[in-house]
């Protein structure tokens, strides 16, 4: 293993160790390295500051700190989005949309995509729509703690409708945030506009901060046949955790009963 590939492998090992400091002879045994090895390897990452040596263990350093800040820095959501989508396969002829939860009950889409062909669809992402009638909306709320959910529905009951398939009432709504923790995905089937379709998932951020985005693919309702939902979701899903490689800030995917 080369020498990078040792120092890459021990900031791993502290970092799923929550940052508590390994001493050495368990860094090398869980890399699977020769002790002296390791040592040098150590004494190098310590000399750079990106670990630290207290009491004979290691933990790690401060300069993780800033690079980690200048990563930030750099990372833009709407950006990374766009550029996973660009990067899709265009055999799915559906829109793409970012969306995040807004403080009045709805849904505030961040960005859209459309594949290179036309998925048939004209969707405005300034209109705004009331989170439980979307996909992106219901998979945001299914990725929250019941008691967060429960102020939800509790804050912006009675449900408005928007077509005659909207969810109106808040057992209807906890079932279909039920399904879509089941699922791993939420469906809009005409509920928000009449003839389009969305199968959306959420991304959430695993810290305290309590950020949530949601991705959704839209089409026509005719091209919503049952394996067609089933490509859209594994789809959705596959571009939420690209976008979550790219984010690299402890996100999580909505997922099925596995939590996975």
């Amino acid at each position: 293993m080369p020498a990078v590939a040792r120092a890459a492998a021990a900031m791993d090992v502290l970092l799923a160790n929550g940052g508590d400091p390994i001493s050495l002879s368990d860094l090398a045994r869980r890399i699977g390295v020769p002790k002296s090895s390791m040592a040098n390897i150590c004494s190098q990452l310590v000399a750079e500051r990106l670990l630290l040596r207290v009491d004979g263990m290691y933990r790690l350093g401060p300069k993780l700190a800033a690079l980690g800040a200048v990563y930030l820095a750099s990372v833009d959501v709407v950006r990374e989005f766009q550029s996973i989508c660009s990067e899709r396969d265009p055999g799915l002829a559906a829109t793409a949309k970012l969306a995040s939860l807004g403080e009045h009950g709805e849904i505030v889409y961040l960005a859209r995509h459309d594949v290179a062909r036309p998925s048939g669809l004209s969707l405005d992402i300034r209109v705004q729509q009331p989170a439980h009638c979307t996909a992106s909306g219901k998979a945001i709320l299914a990725s929250l703690p019941d008691e967060a959910v429960a102020r939800w529905v509790k804050a912006f009951s009675p449900l408005e409708r928007r077509t005659a398939r909207s969810i109106t009432d808040g057992e209807a709504l906890w079932a279909a945030i039920a399904d879509a923790r089941k699922r791993g995905f939420a469906v809009d089937d005409e509920e928000c506009i009449d003839g389009v379709v969305c199968v959306g998932t959420a991304i959430s951020t695993k810290d305290d901060t309590g950020e949530v985005l949601g991705l959704s693919l839209a089409v026509l309702k005719q091209h919503a046949v049952e394996n067609r939902l089933n490509a859209l979701a594994g789809e959705a899903r596959r571009l939420a955790l690209a976008l979550v490689d790219r984010l690299g800030r402890g996100y999580s995917v909505l997922g099925p009963a596995d939590g996975s």
